[in-house]
């Protein structure tokens, strides 16, 4: 899509011209019906470019609204809410691609996340990767809603493993399209929730092969930063240096350790795959540590440090060294409100939990490691 005249100099040329009743071509007329909420305010946000943001606003009248304002970009992805933002049991969001022209949306308060759209190529392009996507998350569902909780463990362990190889597919299928719609701005905002699973190489290759015009819209930032931080971590790479306060009150940095190899356990304790994991943990320990072996856990618990130290002596892993992630988080400010200046987390690129990684006497990277690929690992470097 080629970009559309900046917005300003179409308005200041119509004001300038006596009778200029033609609108700008990146004009978006955004029409809109909804019942149940007469008379209240509904908010049109979106993401121009990175941090910057878009909001307007305006009521509710006889059923319908309507948005009418220049476009500062082709297309973006937005969102149209009621309620207060920052309280997420009084509002409701329905997500929409927008883009110069006349569109219009139906919003059925009984499923207000999914409007009706016409008007927006971008949104047809997303409703048609949905048709595909949405039986999948219809199966899953209805495999969860089918386990009760008096259910087998058997029973939950067979729906548990149903559900991750449903979920596998819908990961595919979504970055098969990401891969074949390099001019596509719907495939770049699908991008940030992929790239967690996706090797450093992977996503420099499909952030590459985007076209220069897509790579000027809308969250592409978060993708240039989620490549930095891979590029940081790559094996080979000096391991990313920050320090902290542990459970008990001492500061320590990773660069302590010199001299010893370092497992990076990040978890959480709400993490139940990170709490499974720990007995093998201490088994590595007890095995290596007499040959130069640390563990350092990095948690995600921030806002409960106090159930944070709980577990850590309840698991019996009080022998590691522990920090927690650093991520401040002003709650009633929503997303606006956290604060990653000293995030461990988002120095080593963690997009899902647990993440090991393992760090040699040198303080450089050896790479990510989960079990079984960690045991041949260690005995790789320690022996038997």
């Amino acid at each position: 899509m080629k970009t559309k005249p900046f917005w300003m100099a179409a308005l200041v040329g119509c004001t300038m011209m006596v009778g200029c009743a033609s609108q700008p071509d990146n004009q978006l007329k955004l029409d809109g019906t909804i019942n149940g909420y007469e008379g209240e305010w509904i908010h049109l946000a979106y993401t121009v470019r990175d941090t910057v943001q878009v909001t307007d606003s305006t009521r509710i009248a006889d059923g319908a609204f309507r948005f009418l304002r220049p476009m500062e970009v082709p297309v973006a992805q937005a969102t149209l809410y009621i309620g207060n933002p920052m309280d997420y049991r009084n509002v409701k969001y329905a997500g929409l691609f927008i883009e110069s022209g006349e569109l219009t949306v139906a919003i059925d308060t009984a499923n207000f996340s999914k409007p009706e759209v016409t008007g927006s190529a971008a949104q047809a392009e997303s409703d048609s990767l949905n048709t595909v996507l949405d039986p999948l998350y219809a199966y899953v569902q209805a495999m969860r809603d089918s386990v009760s909780g008096n259910a087998s463990a058997e029973r939950k362990a067979y729906f548990q493993k149903q559900q991750e190889m449903y979920a596998d597919s819908a990961k595919g299928i979504q970055l098969s399209f990401v891969k074949s719609r390099p001019h596509s701005f719907v495939a770049l905002s699908y991008l940030p929730f992929l790239m967690g699973n996706m090797t450093y190489d992977e996503l420099k290759s499909i952030y590459d092969n985007m076209a220069p015009e897509v790579k000027q819209y809308g969250n592409v930032g978060s993708v240039r930063d989620g490549l930095a931080a891979l590029e940081r971590v790559q094996p080979g790479r000096p391991a990313p240096l920050f320090r902290a306060v542990t459970w008990k009150g001492d500061s320590i940095g990773i660069a302590d350790l010199k001299g010893k190899y370092v497992l990076l356990d990040f978890w959480a304790t709400w993490c139940v795959p990170c709490r499974k994991s720990f007995p093998h943990v201490k088994e590595l320990y007890k095995k290596y540590h007499a040959k130069g072996l640390e563990v350092f856990c990095v948690a995600d618990d921030d806002s409960k440090p106090d159930t944070w130290k709980e577990v850590i002596e309840k698991d019996g892993i009080q022998d590691f060294y522990h920090v927690l992630r650093g991520l401040k988080w002003d709650r009633s400010k929503g997303v606006d409100g956290m604060d990653h200046t000293n995030d461990i987390s988002d120095l080593y690129a963690i997009h899902y939990l647990p993440t090991k990684y393992l760090i040699d006497k040198d303080g450089n990277i050896v790479g990510k490691f989960e079990d079984e690929a960690l045991d041949a690992k260690l005995k790789e470097i320690f022996g038997n």
